[in-house]
């Protein structure tokens, strides 16, 4: 009798592992072909609504023949600036070719801005500088370093950083590339302009919560990948660097000198699936002050 019900209740164990597996499969697949936008509107000093849309950690990845459902929710949100906030490729260097088409295509609709993150730096090293093929599809390219634009009569200045934001010894143990990152922070806020930052990392402007220390405007980042497995009721399971059950993975989070954007992304290295966790598109209103 005793031997009877332990087989029934290592039946029963086994079909649940079956259905949870299944289920995470399932969500896996889903995950990894779905799109959602995630709609922020922020109140800002600026004279017009200005409308961004920010792709990140999107890894080669493709929705779509030619990436055409991504294409299609982009136009129809109708953005005035896009940015591209880093890990856009992947390993491979053929791979690249997804992300070139990509914009080519939405460079004809909005200016495309493209910030590096670490893929993009670990690419370079082992092919090659990226920035030509990448400003010839037509990305503007801001790698630690600034522009002073004006979009829809507002006066901005948009940067690119791909590390972690004053925190260079966290990436180089170069002492004149350590300046070097320091003074393009000193510079870049040193303006009257809306300051817009593609800023890869989120570490320094959340876990650090230099969000109410640095005076940067709007920062704009991605890497954790929403905690690539997102749990019901708890969120994401593990940021890079940071662990298991991060406090950030994905949100709009404002604090007393600067607003972080913070995207899930739209992909992930191929041997990391999402789960629970379908890609993201960031749509954000800027709106002039009341």
């Amino acid at each position: 009798m005793k031997k009877l019900l332990w087989i029934r209740i290592l039946l029963i164990l086994a079909v649940l592992v079956f259905l949870l597996v299944a289920l995470c499969a399932f969500s896996a697949y889903q995950s990894a072909h779905t799109l959602i936008v995630t709609n922020y509107e922020l109140s800002a000093p600026i004279q017009n609504p200005l409308r961004i849309v920010q792709l990140t950690d999107l890894h080669c990845r493709s929705f779509g023949e030619g990436n055409q459902e991504l294409l299609d929710i982009i136009r129809g949100l109708n953005p005035d600036l896009i940015l591209m906030t880093g890990d856009m490729v992947n390993g491979g260097e053929e791979e690249i070719d997804v992300v070139l088409r990509l914009i080519e295509q939405l460079k004809e609709h909005s200016p495309v801005y493209f910030g590096y993150g670490n893929h993009e730096t670990d690419w370079e090293k082992r092919f090659g500088p990226l920035r030509p093929a990448l400003e010839e599809a037509g990305a503007i390219v801001l790698n630690t370093e600034y522009l002073d634009v004006e979009y829809c009569g507002n006066a901005l200045r948009v940067g690119g950083y791909a590390g972690y934001y004053r925190a260079p010894v966290m990436t180089t143990s170069d002492r004149e590339q350590r300046a070097y990152e320091l003074r393009f922070a000193d510079e870049f806020e040193a303006t009257e302009r809306y300051t817009i930052l593609l800023s890869h990392v989120p570490t320094a402007w959340l876990d650090w919560e230099h969000r109410d220390d640095y005076f940067v405007d709007l920062a704009f980042c991605g890497h954790y990948h929403g905690g690539q497995i997102r749990l019901p009721l708890i969120g994401g399971l593990i940021a890079p660097n940071i662990g298991y059950f991060p406090p950030y993975t994905k949100g709009l989070y404002i604090g007393k000198t600067a607003a972080v954007v913070l995207s899930a992304g739209l992909g992930s290295e191929q041997k990391f699936p999402r789960i629970n966790n379908p890609g993201e598109i960031v749509c954000l209103d800027l709106l002039p002050l009341s």
